[in-house]
């Protein structure tokens, strides 16, 4: 009884051949997967350069950035019960995520609670953001995006043009705080003797400007024009700016790589197409994207000649001006 053992063993081991070979791949199908292990991941065209691996996760779930009130870099606009992040930058990485095939939401924040957020990892990226060294451990930066300009703001009858600190020698400064606006301030405090008036609110300082309680602010150029415009207040102008320091776009180190590289591919294009400085040129901005044609050639820190702009609201804000939120503070 036992010689029909081989036999079943023989017919077993033909029938385990033939569904082995009628399910291994052949021709294209086994290069593609041939491919797709040399690159480490399954499931990945290497066509596609803003998609990378690692970016289906992201596709389903989407990307969360969180910003403030920061105009006009990004504010949030009111219309009847509905409230939206708008702005030039929110603008370019909704194109940034549209070219990434996935989704993106954003979140209006104290400065304070939405980098807690990026440092945790609740949120995957912040804008926009100054990139100075001490942010480097728990952030990763995009390429610079725009230039800010910090400087001083008087009032009218003031004759001041600001080209040193010893120009504002004995005044009282007003500055939102805590931000690194509030820290380049206290280190022209320690060249200059002056008082550094600090404020929770961005608001605060202009108007307590104009009604003459304290000499000067110290601020972002472009969101201090814009805020005076804004609060309709009259009677200031900006005096000159002490140093520039590149804002762009940053993602918390617990993103993935390989998302973030997709997402500054993504930028990488747009720059290209001439999307970046369309979208900032909108707002009184222009693009300091690295290769861009006509960008502001001074270095970031250095001292500046004089100014003496008025403040002027960016042609892009004029209609959503009436349904702007309060502001909460600049960095």
């Amino acid at each position: 009884m036992a010689a029909p053992v081989p036999a079943l063993t023989l017919t077993l081991t033909l029938v385990l051949t033939l569904a082995v070979a009628l399910a291994w791949p052949t021709g294209s199908a086994a290069r593609a997967i041939a491919a797709q292990t040399a690159n480490g991941k399954t499931g990945v065209a290497r066509a596609n350069p803003v998609q990378p691996a690692g970016t289906g996760r992201v596709a389903a779930t989407g990307l969360t950035f969180v910003t403030q009130q920061f105009p006009p870099f990004n504010y949030q606009e009111r219309t009847g019960d509905e409230e939206r992040v708008a702005g030039p930058v929110a603008e370019i990485i909704t194109l940034a995520c549209q070219r990434m095939g996935v989704g993106c939401t954003f979140r209006l924040l104290p400065w304070a609670r939405a980098q807690q957020e990026v440092r945790s990892g609740a949120a995957d990226g912040i804008f926009v953001v100054g990139r100075v060294p001490e942010r480097e451990d728990w952030l990763h930066f995009c390429p610079p995006l725009v230039r800010g300009e910090y400087g001083f703001f008087v009032r009218m009858e003031n004759p001041l043009h600001y080209t040193a600190p010893r120009d504002v020698a004995g005044y009282r400064v007003g500055v939102y705080g805590p931000s690194l606006t509030a820290e380049i301030l206290n280190q022209l405090a320690r060249q200059a003797r002056m008082t550094v008036d600090v404020a929770a609110e961005n608001d605060a300082g202009f108007l307590k400007l104009a009604q003459g309680r304290i000499d000067a602010v110290f601020s972002n150029k472009d969101n201090g024009l814009a805020t005076i415009a804004l609060l309709r207040i009259a009677n200031l102008r900006y005096a000159g700016w002490h140093s520039r320091v590149d804002y762009t776009i940053a993602f918390s180190r617990h993103a993935a790589p390989e998302v973030v590289a997709a997402f500054e591919a993504a930028l990488h294009a747009l720059h290209r197409e001439g999307e970046l400085e369309q979208r900032l040129s909108r707002y009184g901005l222009h693009s300091v994207f690295p290769g861009q044609k006509g960008g502001a050639p001074d270095t970031p820190g250095a001292p500046g000649a004089p100014r003496g702009e008025t403040p002027a609201m960016p042609a892009a804000m004029l209609d959503a001006a009436p349904n702007l939120a309060a502001s909460t503070g600049l960095d």
